[in-house]
């Protein structure tokens, strides 16, 4: 039973490529919405997509934990199973993570920071190295370590207890705005969002979804159940979005510490976590919904592009910050329609260049997994998707 493989779901690349898209629109966006003006007719613009992309990390977790609850529940557990496991962790995911740390940390040094001695650098680095801290970005994989780490304490539980397992969502939520209020008011934890229990509710819907996934799909063949979903979700989703970017907008812009006085301090205080946590947690279901409807609706040629994204966006993840360092030194001011002109370029070419990079170093250097982690070859992809064309058209 340790030997049984699931297969593949296309929908899940999809499902990835759409988030890693949603990352670069953010982190392209950031330099707009941090240098013009708030006055300015585009800031509202800029706050929006920068905003409504904050979705990828969220939605990247949701997808880990239904891979591994989707891979792993129907198998019999073994310290053997889980040997392999973290194996496969260490070799994918921690080496990756600690080259892009140490990467990191040498380039922001050299334009940056002066430290003081050798050994006050490697003690910073191991510092930040041990936080998820070497860049922004990496706290992903520092909170997906933690995951890692929890996965089998969480394996056995949801295999033991069918009531963890039916009640996964509500579950899922109230353990993990359980933390967010005791460390508001107890721990007080600057980093929060560096701590895998603020991601519970997407590792727990994740994990709902990964275990009940073949009585899901026959559920949403039924175009009544299907609707009832999607509009459950899409309205959710419009809700939480108008709420989550107008209250940055209110924040960036001030606004909001003038009216904060005059709403309930409960609110208040937790107004900006309910629209973010909420907010990414109806996207990324929506996401795993609309990767299903585009692995039925795509073109062939289409499909392709985007599960190449997918099976790349790892190391599209770990790399694109560093074209997004050089592409911002070139043009960082200037006429207005030049700099705005240049952060839709720069989205354009960071994400082709990221993407170039991944293939090249997949293609030349044998050990690519340590650089990039583990992925598909490109006509591993190409076969996937005419075969599920194929399929589509025999079914048709």
């Amino acid at each position: 039973m340790n030997t049984v493989k699931r297969p593949s779901l296309d929908e899940i690349q999809l499902a990835r490529a759409f988030a890693i898209l949603a990352v670069v629109v953010v982190h392209a966006s950031s330099s707009g919405v941090t240098n013009i003006p708030t006055d300015s007719v585009l800031f509202p613009i800029y706050n929006f997509f920068n905003i409504a992309g904050k979705l990828g990390t969220p939605t990247f977790i949701m997808l880990s934990s239904f891979v591994l609850f989707y891979n792993y529940y129907p198998r019999k557990w073994s310290m053997g199973l889980m040997k392999r496991f973290y194996m496969k962790r260490l070799k994918f995911i921690l080496i990756p993570y600690f080259i892009f740390s140490f990467i990191y940390f040498i380039v922001k040094m050299y334009v940056y920071y002066d430290y003081s001695s050798i050994s006050y650098a490697v003690s910073r680095f191991f510092t930040l190295l041990a936080l998820g801290k070497a860049h922004t970005h990496l706290y992903f994989v520092f909170i997906s370590v933690q995951l890692y780490l929890l996965f089998p304490l969480f394996l056995i539980l949801f295999k033991k207890s069918l009531f963890l397992r039916k009640h996964a969502i509500w579950i899922g939520l109230l353990l993990q705005w359980a933390w967010v209020i005791l460390n508001k008011s107890y721990f007080h934890i600057p980093w929060k969002n560096s701590v895998s229990l603020s991601y519970l509710s997407f590792y727990f819907i994740g994990a709902y979804l990964g275990i009940y996934y073949n009585e899901i799909k026959l559920k949403l063949r039924k175009s009544t159940f299907r609707d009832r979903i999607l509009i459950v979700i899409g309205t959710g989703y419009g809700g939480l979005l108008i709420l989550y970017t107008s209250y940055m907008y209110a924040v960036r812009t001030n606004i909001f510490s003038s009216v904060s006085n005059n709403i309930p301090t409960m609110v208040s205080n937790y107004l900006g976590e309910f629209a973010w946590a909420t907010h990414a947690l109806f996207a990324g279901l929506l996401l795993f919904y609309l990767a299903h409807i585009a692995n039925k609706t795509f073109s062939l040629k289409t499909k392709l592009i985007f599960m190449e994204i997918g099976a790349t966006s790892f190391g599209i993840y770990l790399v694109h910050p560093l074209f997004l360092m050089i592409f911002r030194g070139l043009i960082s001011s200037g006429a207005p329609i030049i700099y705005h002109s240049w952060q839709l370029v720069t989205f354009v070419l960071v994400s082709l260049l990221s993407w170039l990079t991944v293939r090249l170093v997949y293609k030349f250097i044998p050990f690519y997994w340590s650089i990039f982690g583990k992925m598909d070859p490109f006509h591993l992809s190409l076969n996937r998707a005419k075969k599920e064309n194929i399929l589509l058209r025999d079914i048709k």
